[in-house]
């Protein structure tokens, strides 16, 4: 058997072993599923997500466990007990009286409504969890709850919701009814544990969501953090600008004012999780929901007095160019992948994909005509990529001559094979380079495509509903496929090894699958990069062949 195809063999069993390692790595191996006598999600032993208070431990703190008899838990089976709804800009909400917080936002997105609050205990931003409020009022957008503290301080929590996809605010009032001081022991407001997706996305957000903080005191402005999922609560080092939990489509972030809430802490409780296995099947495994929680100091009411609380707080999708119309660096929660990082690849080809929609009206028609300006850019390199290829296909006889002559000295081979290419003025590496060019706009399209909520949803044509999601019946990785193979066959091999020369066959094949399940955008960029890259070698065939 030739050794370069044993070879071949060997790395790509390395390859499959890595590939099911990397999947063990993010869903885990089958566990029991927790049962009776199992720690309780949100007891805080378990680095469970906070109901109420600070940092545990701390003196004088309200109780953070959530103690309300069990009928009282809100369960997605049947509905949320006791839990009031609202419909506030078309946005379905339910808020229950323990805590007051949100148990069910149920945001409408382009492909159906989306459950934002995947675990509904105690609920976002719930306050005194195991204190009772009561609603007073009658505005849906505007929803007012009222409760006592055992000391008579009367604390009205008011949700102003506004726009559907605009900025919100929590506000917290605390009165002291009483003829003498009254305090109002530390307090938390917490965001999570996680964040909901999309149907089509619920299997891998256990791997995409976070706890998101950007720190505000520190040496390099503005900086942005996604925290390490961790079961014990810890302190968010630093003023906190804003903070969160963010999945790949949807953020929920708080801007907690300096004056009132003297830091964050983030934290994940563990919760069991349904995957599918690769043979079919169910299995459980333990995944981790990430939560932030705002710390609130001490307070001190005079007799007679007041203080007013106002939490600006933003629920809903990451459309980066939407989010940075709030100019409060929210959009730094959307990630476009390194190439954006360190070149603003991503922002700018949204904001060319959005200048090309709005001439089309059409995300699909966009994503074609930003291919057609990148082959225009790539054309003399892509001529050039030809012309070395087609060199390549005429030296191709004196170069098998010189490997039968000298196949026992591969130095003297070397040798004579680049005096064969410097006579013919042909360079074997001269068709990577336009490969290696767009590289980096493959994956900052693949990046882009994948975390810009603006495509999410969006449609082509016929049966592409959904430019982030993989084509439904595989055409487009099909054609592209099909169209890879053939403009292989025209192409000469730049090799005379044959196990290599197997190896550039097959690579359409590689790639059909490798595409199979890409956003149906990413593979419509890839097939019109293929269509014109044919259409541009069948006519110039001849003149290169000349």
């Amino acid at each position: 058997m030739d050794k370069n195809l044993i070879i071949a063999v060997v790395l790509s069993g390395v390859v499959y072993l890595g590939w099911f390692k990397l999947i063990e790595h993010y869903y885990g191996k089958p566990e029991v599923p927790l049962v009776a006598g199992s720690a309780v999600p949100g007891a805080p032993a378990g680095g469970s997500p906070p109901t109420a208070s600070a940092a545990a431990g701390e003196p004088g703190m309200v109780a953070a466990e959530f103690r309300s008899p069990e009928p009282e838990k809100p369960a997605r089976k049947g509905g949320l007990d006791g839990a009031m709804a609202f419909s506030a800009s078309g946005v379905d909400i339910k808020i229950q009286p323990l805590g007051a917080g949100l148990v069910s936002v149920a945001y409408p997105g382009p492909l159906g409504p989306v459950e934002l609050v995947p675990d509904p205990y105690p609920g976002f931003l719930a306050a005194w969890p195991d204190l009772r409020f009561s609603r007073v009022g009658s505005d849906a957008n505007w929803p007012v709850f009222e409760a006592k503290l055992p000391n008579g301080v009367l604390i009205r929590k008011e949700y102003i919701f506004g726009d559907r996809d605009g900025m919100k605010t929590l506000r917290l009032t605390f009165t002291n009814p009483s003829e003498a001081p009254a305090a109002v022991e530390p307090w938390s407001l917490a965001l999570g544990p996680g964040l909901g997706i999309v149907d089509s996305e619920k299997k891998e957000n256990p791997s995409l969501w976070h706890s998101v903080v950007l720190l505000a005191d520190t040496p390099r402005p503005n900086d942005y953090q996604a925290l390490d999922l961790e079961k014990e609560p810890a302190a968010v080092p630093g003023k906190v600008s804003w903070a969160g939990v963010s999945n790949r489509y949807f953020l929920a972030a708080a801007f907690p004012p300096a004056e009132t809430f003297k830091g964050a802490t983030s934290g994940a409780k563990p919760v069991p999780f349904e995957t599918t296995g690769w043979l079919g099947g169910k299995k459980m495994t333990e995944v981790l929901e990430p939560w932030i929680r705002f710390d609130a100091a001490a307070l001190t009411l005079p007799a007679g007095g007041s203080s007013t609380v106002e939490v600006p707080f933003y629920l809903g999708p990451k459309g980066y160019t939407h989010l940075k119309s709030f100019e409060r660096g929210l959009e730094r929660s959307v990630d476009f992948g390194w190439f954006d990082k360190y070149l603003r690849l991503g922002r700018f080809t949204l904001r060319v994909l959005h200048k090309f929609h709005s001439w089309t009206g059409n995300w699909g028609w966009a994503i074609i005509m930003l291919t057609l300006c990148l082959q225009a850019f790539l054309l003399p390199l892509s001529y050039k990529q030809m012309k070395s290829m087609a060199g390549m296909k005429k030296v191709q006889p004196e170069v098998q001559k010189i490997q039968q002559k000298f196949a026992k000295d591969p130095k003297r081979l070397q040798q004579e094979m680049m005096e064969v290419y410097k006579k013919h003025g042909v360079n074997p590496l001269g068709g990577c380079l336009p490969i290696l060019l767009q590289m980096p706009i493959f994956i900052t399209l693949f990046n882009t495509l994948r975390e810009a909520w603006e495509l999410h949803g969006a449609g082509w044509m016929f049966w592409i509903k959904d430019l982030s999601a993989h084509d439904p019946y595989y055409v487009l990785p099909l054609i592209m496929g099909g169209i890879m193979f053939l403009q292989n066959q025209m192409n000469p091999q730049p090799t005379a090894d044959p196990a290599q020369a197997q190896m550039m066959k097959i690579m359409p094949v590689m790639f059909t699958f490798m595409f199979l399940n890409f956003p149906s955008g990413l593979v419509l960029y890839w097939l019109t990069n293929s269509v014109i890259g044919f259409v541009f070698q069948m006519a110039m065939k001849k003149r290169l062949e000349a």
